[in-house]
Parts: C-alpha cells; structure tokens; sequence
C-alpha cells in the first residue's frame, strides 16, 4: 500500500469500535486512527462541547456524553448499544499530576478505586455487547511534570 492515502486502507472494515474517552487525548486519537483504517467508531466523552467538536472531524457512528465513573449510566449506555460492537478502549479519566511529596494518600486512594471501579463496569456491562473474539482495552496512567519529580543523586 506504499503511496496511499490512510483512508483507503480498510483494515478494520467492517468493525466498530467503541472508545471511552473520545474527545481528546489518546482517545481522540484512537477514534481518527480506526477511521482512517476504514471502521466505525461510537465516540464517548465527559465534556459533550469537546465531544461534539471531535465527532464533526471523526464522524462516528454515534457519540455519547457521560461521566463514565457513574456506573448506572455506564450500565444504561452499555445496555442502550444497537448491536454488537468489535473492540471497546477505555481512556476515560484524567491523571493526577502532582508530586509525589505532595500526594494526599486518602484521595489517592479514591482516585484508584473509582477508576478500578470503572473499569470493571466496563467489563462488566459490556458482556454480550463485544462479539466473540472481541477485546477490551483499558489504559490509564498518572503523568507529572518534570519539576514534580526529585533529581537523581549522582
């Protein structure tokens, strides 16, 4: 395929992907990627303005806005899905950026419980919604500036 354009590849023709997280970021990106491999995409995101900007560039099939860590309308969103879909990713949730000296433990803590919490409703609800041999891919991660982190001693 030397020389052609992305949208002319068709490698995942004929499959639809949902992306938690859509409106920016990795997910955002995601969403143009498999676009541009030939599938379709349902576009899910917090914020529904930046939502609705990133669907007029990807145009997907269906955009959603919600706050994923709100499990009854992850389960309604998930039970709402027309049909079967071929992969589900997850890149809802923001980082924590801060340094570690100044973590707060015990927010820590519901910060990672609401995001595990998340992610297994995702696998959760969507049992019966990903069609065999389907995947679920979650990413997540915490980022911080570079000041935030103690040089190393020499």
């Amino acid at each position: 395929m030397t020389g052609s354009k992305p949208n002319q590849h068709q490698e995942m023709a004929g499959q639809t992907v949902v992306v938690i997280g859509a409106s920016s970021g990795i997910g955002l990106e995601t969403a143009r990627h498999v676009r541009a491999l030939g599938g379709q995409v349902v576009m899910v995101g917090r914020d529904p303005g930046r939502l609705e900007r990133a669907a007029e560039e990807v145009q997907p099939l269906s955009t959603t806005s919600f706050d994923a860590t709100d499990p009854e309308r992850l389960r309604q969103f998930f039970s709402e899905l027309p049909s079967t879909v071929d992969h589900v990713i997850s890149t809802a949730g923001g980082p924590s950026y801060a340094p570690l000296a100044d973590m707060d433990l015990a927010q820590t803590s519901r910060h990672f419980g609401e995001r595990l919490a998340m992610t297994v409703g995702m696998a959760k609800y969507s049992q019966g919604k990903v069609r065999d041999g389907g995947t679920l891919l979650f990413i997540g991660g915490t980022g911080a500036p570079a000041r935030a982190w103690p040089s190393p001693r020499r």
